[in-house]
């Protein structure tokens, strides 16, 4: 089990949806640290985390919970798909969880407009 702090922006994307215009999903994008500070690697659009290394998870949703905290992304449990030898090496669950920020915003929007959401979350990775 590897936990590692991510912090960075949930970016969402304005679409036409229903007649109208909605935002879409999100796509993270973060670094993922130790618990000491130290950046080992980053988080982004799949979901997918990379370790300096070079290894890497791959992930697939199977559950989420509502967040404590007002307007932080939900908590999530995630199958993983790992490849490479190293960190994240064998993952075959993440578990994102102490979300802060990060949410969509309300209200309307503009087709094709883009927004960049401040969050902090921590992942845990079982094997």
């Amino acid at each position: 089990m590897v936990s590692l702090a991510a912090r960075g922006v949930q970016i969402y994307a304005c679409v036409t949806a229903d007649g109208g215009s909605a935002w879409g999903a999100a796509k993270p994008e973060a670094e993922l640290s130790q618990a000491d500070g130290r950046v080992v690697g980053h988080h982004f659009e799949g979901p997918t985390w990379e370790a300096q290394d070079g290894s890497r998870v791959a992930g697939s949703v199977i559950d989420q919970a509502p967040a404590p905290k007002p307007h932080a992304v939900a908590w999530l449990l995630l199958s993983g798909r790992a490849s490479g030898s190293g960190m994240l090496a064998g993952t075959r669950y993440v578990l994102r969880r102490d979300t802060d920020g990060g949410e969509k915003p309300a209200g309307g929007c503009t087709p094709g407009q883009t927004t960049r959401v401040p969050y902090t979350a921590t992942y845990t990775f079982y094997r």
